[in-house]
């Protein structure tokens, strides 16, 4: 079923009168529902608004990047830190094998619930980007992106002075404090 035609069906209108709350013929919303002709982007808006929808683009990856984001808010709230860095682990190794588009994470994935944890992907995400050449996402740098005192993710005393040496410049500048080596899934 075309996107056209659920659009249609969910408006509760025949071809002719979804047509005409669209501003188009019925046989053209025909053709779109056969995939005969793809309709553009401002026809795929008009109709999207005929049935009281709209279409929101986004770069392939942006869910999974969000969803991720959420299910380190869950572990932090569940009190499992080690899954939550788990998780942000994987999402970053995600980005820089390109499973997941380093372009998901233009738009801002929303809060752990945390700052701390917050500022940590505010991180991970200027660090990809500038290990992609690309520009550094505004929402990364959003006040509650940075934290006020230092934050060393690691709860073993021992690597604390390895973790203060060997923290990317990005995640330093926002007061966390992690390894490289631990943003890498194992």
């Amino acid at each position: 079923m075309s996107l056209v035609h659920r659009l249609r069906i969910a408006s509760g209108c025949n071809q002719a009168e979804f047509a005409a709350r669209a501003g188009t013929s019925r046989p053209r919303v025909s053709a779109y529902e056969r995939g005969h002709t793809d309709p553009g982007l401002d026809t795929l808006e008009r109709l999207a608004a005929a049935a009281g929808q709209e279409i929101d683009l986004a770069h392939a990856g942006t869910r999974e990047v969000r969803d991720r984001v959420a299910a380190i808010g869950a572990a932090v709230a569940e009190d499992d830190p080690a899954f939550a860095l788990r998780l942000a682990a994987d999402l970053t190794e995600r980005a820089r094998s390109g499973r997941v588009s380093i372009a998901a994470f233009v738009v801002d994935p929303g809060s752990t619930g945390d700052r701390r944890w917050d500022s940590l992907i505010g991180g991970i995400a200027e660090c990809l980007a500038h290990e992609n050449s690309q520009p550094v996402p505004p929402w990364s740098a959003a006040p509650g992106r940075t934290l006020d005192t230092p934050w060393v993710v690691s709860s073993r005393h021992s690597t604390r002075p390895v973790v203060l040496r060997e923290t990317p410049a990005p995640l330093a500048a926002r007061n966390v404090f992690v390894t490289a080596a631990s943003l890498r899934s194992v």
